[in-house]
């Protein structure tokens, strides 16, 4: 047994950093922008960060996965909130996106697809949340969540400035809109290979 784990220690960067690998890894970091109370669709910011996965299935195609915490995206409403004006807000969500990316050569047609379109689903969870009043007066307590889950659409683009390094911009909205907003986010992508 100790012989294979040598074994795949051998060869598993072999296999990651080859030139056609279908697979690949990498780290996403970055922002929420969302309106949760205000006027703004940016009054709120928060980290989205995370672990990202794809599967290039195709010339054109890939199917991504990503396993992310994302703070302050507008993902549910709570059963019952006070009615105040909110200073800080931190919602703490786990957020796993799954994602078809349609990859574009625009100016490095020739090593790699340096554009690249996504359209997705994610699951969200709260796992936390923290509020104040403006008077920095925590009125956590008296937010009530119900169901804490959702189920949201996305849609982004990223643009590879290098194999390895990305922007993305992405856009999520709730499936169930009622109350609720889009979060966007924009986030730095580094991949592996």
């Amino acid at each position: 047994m100790p012989k294979l784990w040598i074994v795949l220690l051998a060869v598993l960067p072999a296999v990651s950093t080859a030139q056609h690998s279908k697979f690949n890894a990498g780290i996403v970091a970055g922002l929420n922008f969302s309106e949760l109370e205000g006027e703004e669709i940016t009054d709120y910011y928060g980290l989205n960060a995370g672990l990202i996965g794809t599967f290039r299935f195709s010339k054109h195609e890939q199917l991504g996965m990503e396993f992310l915490f994302s703070q302050n995206g507008e993902y549910i409403l709570p059963e019952s909130y006070p009615a105040l004006q909110y200073g800080k807000v931190w919602l703490n969500h786990i957020e796993i996106p799954v994602h078809i990316d349609w990859l574009i050569g625009v100016f490095q047609r020739d090593k790699f697809y340096d554009w690249n379109l996504n359209l997705g689903i994610a699951y969200t969870r709260l796992i936390g949340f923290k509020a104040a009043d403006v008077d920095k007066t925590d009125v956590s307590n008296q937010i009530i969540y119900g169901n804490k889950s959702a189920y949201l659409l996305q849609a982004g683009t990223t643009y590879h400035f290098t194999k390895k390094v990305g922007l993305n911009l992405k856009a999520s909205l709730p499936v169930r809109v009622v109350g609720l907003n889009w979060t966007l986010a924009a986030r730095m992508i580094y991949m592996l290979s």
